[in-house]
């Protein structure tokens, strides 16, 4: 009778233990299932958006040969802004140029926060500025709204940033507007 109590409990255990292990593998695989998606990329398709792409800003630099003038638009403090702010002047047919870009990846102050260590100065064609900037502007006034509701007090690590990252801008020429976010509007040259 012992040998069969001691061969039930040692079975019992064992079927626990498989009953176990068994049940993590399925939770593993779920959550492995969950966690990683298939990040299926059809490169057809992404070699024609950077086709595209391409033929985008060689369009700027055509007009430029055609007899266009161009002139610096912005001078953006972060590389994040910078590409978010050309992606809206995209959308709306705006072609542009970007000078200080690769400097700032290899001297950027912060690389993780985005803030450049100088100035990233946008060119558009002198006939896109009226609506470029219409569409910055609604930008920052979005922008600006958003700031005033969250806070009118600047902390003192706030204006220590805005200092220290206006050590390497340019002074404003006359009739620039700087607004937040270290977006700074030229004048349009006539």
């Amino acid at each position: 009778m012992l040998f069969f109590s001691i061969a039930a409990y040692t079975a019992f255990g064992i079927f626990c233990i498989y009953c176990i292990v068994s049940g993590v593998k399925k939770l593993n695989e779920k959550k492995a299932e969950q966690e990683s998606p298939d990040y299926y990329v059809d490169e057809k398709e992404h070699d024609e958006a950077m086709k595209a792409a391409e033929a985008f800003e060689k369009g700027y630099f055509e007009r430029i040969r055609n007899g266009e003038q161009s002139q610096q638009f912005l001078s953006v403090g972060s590389m994040m802004i910078c590409s978010l702010l050309r992606s809206l002047l995209a959308a709306e047919g705006i072609p542009t140029y970007i000078q200080n870009e690769h400097v700032n990846s290899m001297y950027s102050l912060n690389s993780l926060s985005g803030n450049s260590a100088f100035s990233i100065k946008v060119f558009i064609l002198i006939a896109d500025y009226d609506r470029a900037y219409e569409i910055i502007s609604d930008y920052i006034s979005a922008h600006e709204k958003v700031d005033e509701e969250k806070t009118s007090i600047k902390s003192p690590k706030t204006v220590a940033k805005a200092v220290i990252s206006g050590m390497f801008f340019v002074n404003l020429p006359e009739g620039a507007e700087e607004k937040v976010h270290g977006i700074m509007i030229l004048p349009k040259i006539n």
